[in-house]
This record gives structure tokens, C-alpha cells and sequence, in this order.
């Protein structure tokens, strides 16, 4: 298994994560309806901890979309030459790891900010940092994985042969038997 199939996969294990958590937060989100509505029982608090879900499980999702590349992309270059085509992806690649790695910076101080202020949840009280320091390290690993894509990127611009025979693999060509998490 190559290092980016490895990646792929690990970072599918990590969306299964963040959707478990949305389909949990769904089904809380309808109990919670329910008993407000039915019974006028809400959940008490249940606002807070579903915040706190949706920052973990939409961070979860990230690695999968960088290492899958599931993100949107305009290619309007498709008529150029193939290596200033790839060059403009690769420059592309390298423009996605830049803003990662802005982002993983700035959330690193953020988190750093709540926890040196001890900021909590409004209803429970619940401390936020250890929710946005596991946001943090999933937008962290998306860098060495954009890394990896940017270097293969680069390769094919700068190889001898068209490289869209040896495109980067998407999710359905790592499991020919069907994504285990689906």
C-alpha cells in the first residue's frame, strides 16, 4: 500500500469519526425537538455540547477532503500544454498547503487564547479548548498530507510523460471493493 493510499485511509477513518458525530448530534438534535415540543423537556444545555460536536466532527472531515481531493477545482487550462497545465495545478496544490498552514497556525494561538482565559461554554461551563486543540490537530494534519500532494503534483509538472495516466488516486480507486465506511 502506498504512502498515499496509507494517508487516504487514515484519513477516511477520521471523516467516519466526524460523520459518526453528525449523525449522533442529528439524532440527539431530534430527541431534543421531540421532548421540547412533546413534553416540554428540552435537553438542558444541549446547545453547548452540540456546538462543541459540530467544531470537532466538521474538522474531521478535512483530511479526507485534502488527501481524497474532494475539494472544488476550476480547471480552465485544459486546452494548454499538459506540463503548464500541471504546473498551474501544482502551483494551485501549493497556494491550498500556504492557507493550511495559515489556518493550523492561527488555530493554534486560538486555542492557546482559550485555554490561557479559561473560557467555557455558556450553559454548562463546559472548558472549550480540549474541542478547539482536536480541531487544531485535524487542520494540522492536513498540511503533510497537502504536502505530499503538492510533491506529487510537482513531480508530474516536472516529469518526462503526461502525468494524467498517473493521477492521484481518488477514494473509489483505494477500495475496489467499496469504502469501508460507507
Amino acid at each position: 500500500m502506498s504512502a498515499i493510499q496509507q494517508t487516504q485511509r487514515m484519513a477516511g477513518y477520521l471523516a467516519g469519526f466526524g460523520l459518526a458525530a453528525m449523525v449522533a448530534l442529528a439524532c440527539v438534535t431530534i430527541i431534543d425537538i421531540l421532548g421540547r415540543e412533546l413534553f416540554n423537556v428540552p435537553i438542558d444545555g444541549f446547545s453547548d455540547v452540540g456546538d462543541l460536536i459540530i467544531i470537532a466532527a466538521a474538522a474531521a472531515c478535512f483530511p479526507a477532503s485534502i488527501a481524497n481531493n474532494q475539494h472544488v477545482a476550476v480547471r480552465f487550462a485544459g486546452m494548454l500544454h499538459w506540463r503548464i497545465r500541471e504546473g498551474l495545478d501544482a502551483l494551485g496544490h501549493l497556494a491550498m498547503l500556504v492557507i493550511l498552514a495559515l489556518m493550523a497556525w492561527q488555530l493554534g494561538l486560538y486555542t492557546q487564547d482559550l485555554y490561557a482565559n479559561g473560557q467555557t461554554t455558556w450553559l454548562l461551563y463546559i472548558p472549550v479548548w480540549p474541542v478547539w486543540l482536536l480541531a487544531t490537530f485535524f487542520i494540522v494534519l492536513c498540511v503533510p498530507i497537502k504536502a505530499l500532494m503538492f510533491a506529487i503534483k510537482l513531480a508530474g509538472a516536472c516529469g518526462k510523460h503526461n502525468p494524467e495516466r498517473n493521477a492521484l488516486p481518488t477514494a473509489d480507486e483505494n477500495f475496489p471493493q467499496g469504502n469501508p465506511l460507507s
